[in-house]
Parts: structure tokens; C-alpha cells; sequence
């Protein structure tokens, strides 16, 4: 079978189209982040695909033992190193308006400066490293 046939087209759903069980995984989104990411208006239309990815990303949050700024940190190390601008913005602005990277640091991990702050910059390049290899 042709990898074509495999391919599956997520429409995205708002809270006014989704159905009851989607309505409440976008609200548990919602209230994950603050805002409706795009990435998470098109998942719900495969269910069990964003009840997997929010779950993870739950519990990554709440067990992961990093401070907020921390694990932004490593968001944006995974999604820069993956070269999805989408998802550098995305963590960029969680990281101005949530999660407390100083300006300092989000400056210079978007522009691939170094990283003012030892630890961070520390943590950047372990996970910079793993995702690479």
C-alpha cells in the first residue's frame, strides 16, 4: 500500500464545533497553556493522538522536576533543533508570558547566541545534543 494512503488531513475544530469529548480536551489545553494552540485545534480531530500528546506534555509539566523556565528551555532546544518556527514562536511566547525566561535568555536562544545563564545554557546544549543525535 502506497504511504499516501496512510496520510490522514486534521481539519481544525474550534470549542463551537467540537463535540463533547473534544470540547473537553480543548479545554484541558486551554487551561494547559492559556491560550488554543493551532497545533491542538487540528489534533483533536484524532482524538487519541492529542489525549497522547496531552498527556505527556502534563505530565512532563507537573514530574519533570524543572522549574518552568527550565522546561521551557528544553521546548525550544527540541523545536529549533527540529526547525519548526511554528513551535519557536509558540514556546517562545509561553516563555515571555508563562513560564518566566528572563529576556535575556529568550533573546539570545532566538537569536543562537550564547545563553547568559550557565545552567540554562547548560541545559539547552544536553538537549540541543540529544535531539541531534
Amino acid at each position: 500500500m502506497a504511504a499516501a494512503a496512510f496520510l490522514h488531513t486534521l481539519k481544525s475544530i474550534t470549542p463551537d464545533t467540537a463535540d463533547a469529548a473534544q470540547k473537553e480536551m480543548l479545554d484541558q489545553a486551554v487551561k494547559a497553556v492559556g491560550f488554543l494552540p493551532n497545533m491542538v485545534a487540528n489534533m483533536v480531530s484524532a482524538p487519541a493522538d492529542l489525549s497522547t500528546y496531552l498527556h505527556g506534555y502534563g505530565l512532563f509539566r507537573s514530574e519533570s522536576g524543572l522549574k518552568p523556565a527550565e522546561q521551557e528551555v528544553i521546548f525550544l532546544a527540541v523545536s529549533q533543533v527540529n526547525g519548526c518556527t511554528y513551535c519557536t514562536a509558540a514556546h517562545s511566547m509561553i516563555a515571555e508570558k508563562k513560564s518566566g525566561v528572563s529576556a535575556d535568555v529568550l533573546k539570545a536562544i532566538r537569536a543562537g547566541q550564547p545563553i547568559p545563564d550557565a545552567r540554562l545554557a547548560a541545559l539547552y546544549a544536553l538537549t540541543a545534543e540529544m535531539v541531534k543525535t
